[in-house]
């Protein structure tokens, strides 16, 4: 029953705001105070419970001792004695996240970046404080006529037992698919709970599309247990090498492995916004909120000016891959940048001239060897040649031959050897395997008028289009002419593993392709330090021996940097006590030996 024109203590109620599975909020008016206030209002059969009303309380005054810009502020709350249970907070005038981007984008990415960067700051402010939010989602945020974002319902999902919070999929969950495994398995929950839901927040926002999305519940919580997903630079192309490793390590299915606290995500995401010079995310978003499509038409050529500053800095200092990842971003934003395409052609001109040199070095070698086994071979059938003095094969006896005045031995009667007889046995002939390999190809149009496509590679590769062959060089962006119709596009490079996509390419639509190449596992081993000594890398532990036999495995993750690098932050430990520590790179595809006595 609605409470519209009813009073619930002190408070007036005007107008319902909104309801779900969970409550009721209304516009209420603070008759003391004599302003606006919001009015949760839990349904009955929450209210009626004792132990959900004593959750109430207990989180209504926690979260009222939190005071930061970008957090809902409580103001009262029911108490024990009323009918009603309900939670007093301030009253926005606005929209929720949800709604803003139904209709409106947060593009370019960096947007996304800053939105989210704003939330990790407000969440960071209640780790520290012992409270967890538990039910992030976009329904949870909302953004004020203003351009401030507020995150509200911290801790609310804490008066449900676990059993409701999975069959409530509508209010309180939203949809499942921002849930941490660890709450889906029923486990102790802490922080890093909400940093995976901060991370399913940022993919959508960035991508447009939830990580794990089913046709069902439970078909979606299997997909966050299997923690399985599209790499966001396949998804969108603009979406940078950094972001994209941010992602991906709030994504991790292990909490360990994730940003700890709210407080690393957000410094995380404001290094990352710093490098392109967006140093006052709340004013930039400011601006967003109030013109989005003005603001997106001014903030694109300061990202791209940033970028191609990065990049030729990066090209002076010789890191080609980090620049190929910055042209990359520059051309998915731009594709008809002059400057990045010149800097390009200067990066293939160079590789193509250290390509020859190397070429040569390799030919020189091949010569100087070949002369020396030249050499070598001439001087063994000198010696081959020269005469011998002739000695006798066997001793002089009686029955050696003369002849012509010359004695020569005999030769010894040769040996007669019985051989056994050989049995023929009869041998069907076996029959190779029949093999039926299924046809793969894609449909395509015949004689249909070639279409442009630009393939944008992460961070570069050879290019091959269904079973063409291989691209000649390894670049950062492809320019290819397909038919119109559905292709296969594939990706490589030496330290990378292949990758492809199926695309359909259409007529009128100039495409992108954006591919990325995971990097080649590298295999890390210890030596120098006794061999009970325990090594930790990552959140993997084990004895010195055991990784000179098992080594340690670095493999990239599926939103993993693309640096060509693979970072190898190391712990040993003896009798229990640290005794080093550090950080190594090593290249992928190949071992990494860390030893104690190297530098």
């Amino acid at each position: 029953m609605s409470l519209v024109g009813r009073h619930i203590g002190r408070y007036r109620i005007l107008e319902q705001l909104g309801q779900g599975g969970m409550s009721v909020v209304y516009k209420g008016l603070d008759t003391t105070l004599d302003r606006e206030v919001a009015v949760k209002v839990l349904h009955p059969h929450l209210a009626g419970r004792v132990e959900s009303r004593k959750r109430l309380e207990r989180e209504a005054k926690a979260v009222a001792r939190l005071h930061h810009p970008n957090i809902l502020e409580v103001f009262d709350y029911s108490g024990e004695s009323a009918t009603e249970a309900y939670l007093v907070t301030e009253y926005i005038r606005g929209q929720t996240l949800r709604q803003f981007i139904t209709d409106e984008a947060l593009a370019p990415p960096e947007i996304a970046a800053m939105v989210v960067h704003e939330l990790a700051s407000a969440l960071a402010h209640a780790h520290e404080s012992g409270i967890l939010h538990r039910d992030l989602k976009p329904e949870n945020v909302m953004v004020r006529d203003d351009g401030v974002l507020k995150l509200m319902d911290f801790g609310i999902a804490k008066i449900l037992d676990r059993d409701e919070k999975m069959t409530m999929t509508g209010a309180l969950v939203g949809s499942p698919a921002h849930m941490a495994p660890e709450i889906i398995e029923g486990e102790e929950a802490g922080a890093e709970a909400d940093v995976f839901s901060l991370g399913t927040m940022l993919y959508l926002f960035v991508t447009g599309k939830l990580p794990f999305t089913a046709p069902n519940t439970t078909a979606t919580l299997k997909k966050i247990l299997d923690c399985v997903y599209d790499d966001p630079r396949q998804v969108l192309a603009t979406v940078s090498d950094e972001l994209a490793e941010i992602i991906g390590q709030c994504l991790q299915r292990q909490p360990g492995n994730r940003f700890p606290t709210a407080a690393k995500l957000r410094d995380a995401l404001a290094e990352y916004l710093n490098g392109l010079g967006l140093t006052r995310p709340h004013e930039e978003l400011a601006k967003f909120f109030l013109e989005p499509r003005g603001y997106r038409k001014e903030l694109t050529p300061r990202i791209t000016a940033a970028l191609l500053a990065r990049a030729e800095s990066l090209i002076a200092e010789k890191k080609s891959a980090r620049a190929m990842s910055a042209l990359n971003q520059v051309l998915a934003h731009e594709p008809s940048n002059a400057r990045a395409n010149e800097l390009l052609g200067q990066m293939r001109a160079r590789k193509q001239r250290e390509a020859r040199v190397k070429r040569l070095q390799r030919l020189a070698f091949i010569g100087g060897v070949g002369f020396i086994v030249a050499m070598s071979v001439l001087q063994g059938v000198r010696v081959a040649m020269a005469p011998k003095p002739y000695t006798p094969r066997f001793p002089l006896s009686p029955t050696d031959v003369t002849l012509a005045g010359v004695t020569w031995p005999r030769p010894p009667e040769p040996v007669k050897v019985e051989t056994a007889p050989v049995i023929e046995v009869p041998v069907e002939p076996v029959k190779p395997p029949v093999v039926v390999t299924p046809p793969l190809k894609p449909v395509v149009k015949p004689n249909a008028e070639l279409v442009e496509v630009a393939v944008i590679v992460r961070p570069f590769g050879h290019v091959q289009v269904d079973d063409g062959p291989l691209t000649s060089e390894e670049l950062a962006r492809h320019v290819i002419k397909v038919s119109p119709g559905w292709h296969r596009f594939t990706v490589t490079c030496d330290a990378c593993e292949s990758q492809g996509r199926t695309v359909s390419v259409e007529v009128a639509k100039g495409d992108q392709v954006p591919l990325v190449a995971p990097l080649k596992p590298s295999l890390v081993s210890f030596t120098g330090w006794p061999d009970d000594a325990r090594v930790r890398v990552g959140a993997k532990e084990m004895t010195v021996k055991e990784s000179q036999s098992a080594p340690f495995r670095l493999a990239t993750p599926a939103a993993g940097s693309q640096e060509m690098r693979h970072k190898v932050e190391y712990q040993v430990s003896v009798a229990g006590q640290v005794v080093d520590r550090g950080v190594k790179y090593a290249a992928p595809g190949r071992p990494l030996v860390i030893d104690r006595g190297a530098p």
